[in-house]
């Protein structure tokens, strides 16, 4: 292995460590496959955490945001891909090459094929050492970004699960106030009460007072009818 292509590996490494454990196992091997166009070299990139929704629609922005190459259905085809007369540095030598490409499910992951057709064949260790290592820092810089892509939807659930969480703290200090005032209310009824049986007491004096002046008036209107 070249120098550079040992220092991109170890960068590489560098990175996942830092994007997370989403693609720390992420790894790019080599097998014959079947595809629209038969029986034919792919790359396979597998992604043991992430999901294949989130990977295909990955897959087609990012080849054209980093590639300018525009990917669609091959026709007759269940979920083949193409992307057609574009440039990967370090593998199209001499040429463009075609991409073609599937993702499917794997376990908990996913995994992408890509097929890239070069002027002299598809690519392989077998093609040629050096292109191979091309395309395999491609499909690890895909692989990267799944991994950043992952990181940002985990932020927007905690982000959500946060702001769940900070209705809850709303709702629970809007139930103390409301139970605070539910407490004033309650002591100022207790204070209204107690203020009342105070002047009820003081009533009950007046009253007495009262019943006892009728009382005497009785008893002095009763003398007059003796006196009679």
């Amino acid at each position: 292995m070249k120098l550079k292509d040992l220092l991109f590996s170890l960068s590489f490494l560098v990175l996942l460590v830092f994007a997370g454990n989403e693609v720390l196992t992420a790894q790019v091997s080599s097998q014959r496959m079947a595809m629209s166009r038969g029986n034919n070299d792919a790359l396979i990139l597998e992604l043991p955490t992430a999901d294949d929704k989130l990977v295909s629609k990955l897959w087609t922005d990012w080849l054209k945001e980093n590639y300018d190459v525009k990917t669609k259905k091959v026709k007759k085809t269940k979920d083949e891909l193409q992307s057609l007369n574009f440039s990967i540095p370090g593998v199209s030598t001499g040429g463009n090459v075609d991409m073609y490409s599937s993702i499917r499910a794997s376990g908990s992951g996913s995994e992408v094929m890509a097929w890239i057709a070069t002027t002299d064949g598809y690519v392989s260790p077998e093609l040629g050492s050096s292109r191979y290592v091309e395309a395999e820092k491609m499909l690890m810089r895909f692989a990267l970004a799944v991994s950043r892509a992952q990181i940002e939807l985990e932020i927007e659930d905690q982000e959500k699960e946060l702001k769940d969480l900070e209705k809850e703290l709303d709702r629970l200090r809007k139930d103390k106030d409301n139970y605070e005032k539910d407490i004033a209310d309650a002591e100022r009824k207790i204070q209204e009460a107690k203020d009342s049986i105070e002047k009820n007491l003081v009533d009950q004096d007046n009253k007495g007072v009262e019943i006892e002046a009728q009382i005497e008036r009785i008893e002095a209107t009763k003398r007059k009818l003796k006196d009679f």
